[in-house]
C-alpha cells in the first residue's frame, strides 16, 4: 500500500466524541454546575442569616447600653441635697419645666396599642405642628405622634458629672465663679445649671459668661416677663414668696460646690430615618437629652418595655429590690432602684427561607446608683 494514502481504518479511529460521551459529559457538567449554583446560594443564604444576628445582637448591646448610661447617672444631683432646700430659679412649677424637673429623677409612661400612655404624654418637652409644649429651645421638643404605639417611653434626669467646682465662695446674691479649663467649663450661655453642696443647691439658667484664664463666672440674670424657662426674679421661699436668692438657708456656698449643667435624657421608639430595601422606615431607638433635639440613635428596634424595681423598705438603709412594676403602679418615685430594660430587635432585611425578618427579645437590669435610702 502506498504510504501516502490514509489508512481509513486509522482515519475512523481518529474521529471526537461518540454522541453517548458527549451526553454523558455534558450531564456532568450540569449536574457540577447546579451543585456550585447551589452552593453560592445556600453561602449567600447562610451569609445574610448570620448577618442578620449579628446586626441584632449588636443593635441590642449598643440599645441596652445607651439606655444603661442613663439609668446609672440619673438621680445625681451633686453632694445630694435635700429636693426641699434646692431653689427652683426657673419660672414655672416643676413639671411645666420638664427637661430639668429634679423632682422625678427617673419617669416613665407605659405604652398601650391604642395608641395611648399612661400617664399622658403630655408633660414631655414636645414640638408637634410647629407648636411648642413645655420645651426649652423651640423646635428641639418630642414629636409624639410619631413614638410606636405600645412602646414604653422613659426618663431619666441628672446633673453632669464630673461638674465644676467654685473658685471664690458664692454669696446668695452673687454670681457663680467656677474652674474652667482651657476657658470651657463644660457648659455653657441658655444652658441650666444646678449649684449644690450637702445642704442646699440652687437651679438657674446661664445667660452671660464672662471667661478669664481658666475661671468662668456665670451670669443669671432675671427676666420681667419670659417663658418657664427664664430666670425669676421670685421664688417660692419657706413663708411665702420672697425675693430671688440662690440659698433657702441662708448662708454662702463653700468651694467645696460643684456646679454642672442639668441634664434630661428620654428614651423612645419611633420610624427611622433610614429606608430598607423594600423602601420601608424600620423602627429606631430615639433619644433627646438635654436641650437638644431628637436623635437616632439605633435602627432595628421594634420595642422598648420597661419595669422599675422598687424598694419598698427603704426606712432600713439598705437598697433591695422587693418586686419589678410598670410605672403607674410604684407607690413613690423615690422607690425606684433598679430598671428592667427589655428591647426587641429585629434583622431589619429578610433574611430567612421564608422570605422574614428575624426577631430576639434582650433584658438587662440596671442599679440606679444615686437611689439613697432614706435616713
Amino acid at each position: 500500500m502506498n504510504p501516502s494514502i490514509p489508512d481509513p481504518c486509522k482515519a475512523k479511529r481518529r474521529t471526537g466524541f461518540s454522541l453517548v460521551e458527549l451526553m454523558i459529559s455534558l450531564a456532568l457538567g450540569v449536574v457540577v454546575a447546579a451543585g456550585l449554583v447551589q452552593l453560592f446560594v445556600d453561602s449567600a443564604r447562610t451569609y445574610n442569616l448570620v448577618s442578620g444576628q449579628s446586626r441584632m445582637q449588636e443593635s441590642a448591646r449598643y440599645a441596652l447600653e445607651f439606655i444603661s448610661r442613663g439609668a446609672r447617672s440619673a438621680g445625681h444631683i451633686g453632694c445630694a441635697p435635700e429636693m426641699d432646700n434646692i431653689v427652683r430659679g426657673l419660672r414655672g412649677n416643676w413639671g411645666l419645666i420638664p427637661e430639668f424637673n429634679l423632682t422625678l429623677t427617673v419617669e416613665g409612661f407605659e405604652g398601650s396599642d391604642d395608641g395611648t400612655w399612661t400617664p399622658p404624654l403630655t408633660s414631655l418637652p414636645r414640638t408637634e405642628g410647629g407648636a411648642n409644649l413645655n420645651v426649652h429651645t423651640p423646635g428641639n421638643g418630642i414629636d409624639t405622634n410619631v413614638i410606636t404605639p405600645g412602646t414604653d417611653v422613659v426618663v431619666f434626669r441628672t446633673v453632669q458629672y464630673p461638674g465644676q467646682r467654685l473658685m471664690t465662695v458664692l454669696q446668695p446674691d452673687g454670681d457663680p465663679v467656677v474652674s474652667a479649663p482651657g476657658g470651657d467649663p463644660g457648659f455653657g450661655i441658655g444652658d441650666v445649671v444646678l449649684v449644690s453642696d450637702c445642704e442646699q443647691g440652687a437651679m438657674i439658667r446661664v445667660t452671660g459668661m464672662n471667661v478669664a484664664g481658666n475661671q468662668a463666672t456665670l451670669l443669671h440674670a432675671t427676666a420681667a416677663t419670659g417663658s418657664f424657662y427664664e430666670n425669676s426674679s421670685v421664688i417660692d421661699g419657706p413663708v411665702g414668696t420672697i425675693p430671688f436668692t440662690l440659698s433657702f438657708l441662708g448662708h454662702s456656698y463653700g468651694r467645696e460646690t460643684s456646679v454642672g449643667a442639668v441634664r434630661t435624657t428620654i428614651f423612645f421608639i419611633a420610624p427611622s430615618t433610614a429606608v430598607d430595601s423594600q423602601g420601608n422606615n424600620p423602627s429606631a431607638l430615639w433619644q433627646k437629652e438635654g436641650i437638644g433635639a431628637p436623635v437616632e440613635l439605633v435602627s432595628g428596634v421594634d420595642d422598648l418595655e420597661i419595669q422599675y424595681g422598687i424598694d419598698t423598705t427603704l426606712a432600713d438603709g439598705i437598697l433591695n429590690v422587693n418586686r419589678y412594676v410598670d410605672f403607674d403602679d410604684v407607690p413613690d418615685p423615690g422607690q425606684i432602684v433598679a430598671v428592667r430594660s427589655t428591647v426587641s430587635v429585629s434583622s431589619i432585611e429578610a433574611v430567612t427561607d421564608d422570605g422574614q425578618q428575624l426577631r430576639r427579645t434582650f433584658s438587662k437590669t440596671i442599679l440606679v446608683r444615686n437611689a439613697q435610702p432614706e435616713a
